[in-house]
């Protein structure tokens, strides 16, 4: 594998297993990462990593080198400059492959298998999402009176709110029956693998495969619009319980009702909207600022102005900070962790700013060195 990326240095260390020697894959990792990166951060699965002088402990996932997301990526990038940063993405590429080749990496439908016990569960779980939503509606009446309504909301609106968390608990623990079926301890699943790396998919993506669809969303509600007072022609006039308004108990897999396929199609079709909407806005937007900026330079004066081809002054400094943002960390001007450390000449790792990060998977800890860190740093300093 190192071959694939034309190393002929040193090679890692062998370890010596039941199976035989091989190299572990942290080591033939760090040989790609500089030796001046010392970082720590936590994995999508909330695993410490650790690297130190360019020697990795730990799991990489998409927390170290996705898109915006990378730790990793960015500390390469803001230690070493960005050729350093494409170099680490092409050698990473080049030792995935051979990885792939060499070991193999495929998923099959069987992925999404689950035990005749799972699938009574989800089962369960749906059908008490359709009762409650049944006593709900009871509960409601005919005309919602002596219904106990939300602050500035309508009976009717107040009982499609709680229809929907009624819904939401019911897929959430259906969903949770899924994932830890397909999650078990050991488990060799490629497609759990790809979920949780963030390579491609999410859990949730997989528990619809395997468990359960949910309710059907338009503008965050149930549906509404399509024949008179119903939905599809399928059902009763007036009728507002789970299936009549576009509750999926079936899964992807195991493959959908009719009527199931139409209220799933009404919510794919926002989103194609939205996407539509969404890129003819943006588009128009960068074509405005571009015919709107194509003139400006940034000046080589004491302040690094920004001027036009007529030599006027737009601003006295660029972007009145005079800020580079590519140096900067996710709407930062400057890493104070870096900074800190190289100004100590710290050997242990500087944790990220996790709160710099906008994953709303991230999970939130302190800032800034460990003790032991700090008190060892300022001992050697001494």
């Amino acid at each position: 594998m190192l071959g694939n990326i034309g190393y002929t240095g040193k090679l890692p260390k062998v370890h010596k297993t039941e199976k035989g020697e091989c190299f572990s894959g942290e080591d033939l990792l760090s040989v790609i990462i500089p030796d001046n990166i010392h970082l720590r951060f936590l994995s999508r699965s909330n695993d410490d990593v650790v690297i130190k002088e360019g020697n990795i402990s730990g799991t990489l996932d998409k927390r170290a080198i996705g898109a915006e997301d990378g730790r990793l990526l960015d500390a390469i990038v803001q230690t070493n400059g960005p050729t350093e940063g494409a170099k680490f993405l092409d050698e990473f590429t080049r030792l995935s492959i051979g990885a792939c080749t060499s070991l193999g990496f495929t998923t099959g439908i069987d992925d999404e298998d689950l035990t005749s016990e799972a699938i009574s569960q989800i089962e369960a779980h749906n059908a008490d999402a359709r009762d409650q939503v049944q006593a709900e509606l009871e509960k409601f009446g005919k005309d919602g009176r002596g219904y106990e309504v939300r602050p500035g909301r309508t009976p009717k609106e107040t009982l499609e709110e709680n229809i929907m968390v009624i819904l939401d608990m019911g897929k959430q623990a259906a969903g949770e029956v899924a994932k830890n079926e397909l999650n078990q301890e050991g488990t060799t699943n490629a497609a759990v693998g790809m979920a949780i790396s963030g390579a491609r998919g999410s859990m949730d993506n997989l528990t619809m495969m395997a468990g359960s669809i949910g309710q059907a969303k338009v503008r965050g509600a149930r549906l509404e619009r399509g024949y008179h007072q119903r939905v599809l022609p399928h059902f009763r006039q007036g009728a507002l319980g789970a299936q009549e308004k576009g509750f999926i108990a079936s899964s992807f897999k195991r493959g959908l009702e009719p009527t199931e396929f139409f209220m799933l199609s009404v919510s794919g079709r926002e989103s194609l909207v939205d996407t539509a909407v969404r890129t003819s806005k943006s588009g128009y937007m960068q074509r405005r600022l571009i015919n709107a900026m194509d003139d400006l330079k940034i000046f080589d004066d004491e302040n690094l102005s920004v001027r036009n081809t007529a030599d006027r002054i737009i601003q006295f400094s660029y972007g009145e900070d005079g800020i580079d943002p590519s140096r900067g960390v996710h709407g930062k001007p400057f890493n104070i962790d870096v900074i800190v450390d190289k100004a100590l000449g710290t050997d242990g790792p500087t944790k990220v700013n996790e709160a710099a990060y906008k994953d709303s998977t991230d999970k939130e800890f302190d800032l800034g060195y460990d003790e032991g860190d700090s008190e060892a740093a300022q001992g050697g300093e001494a």
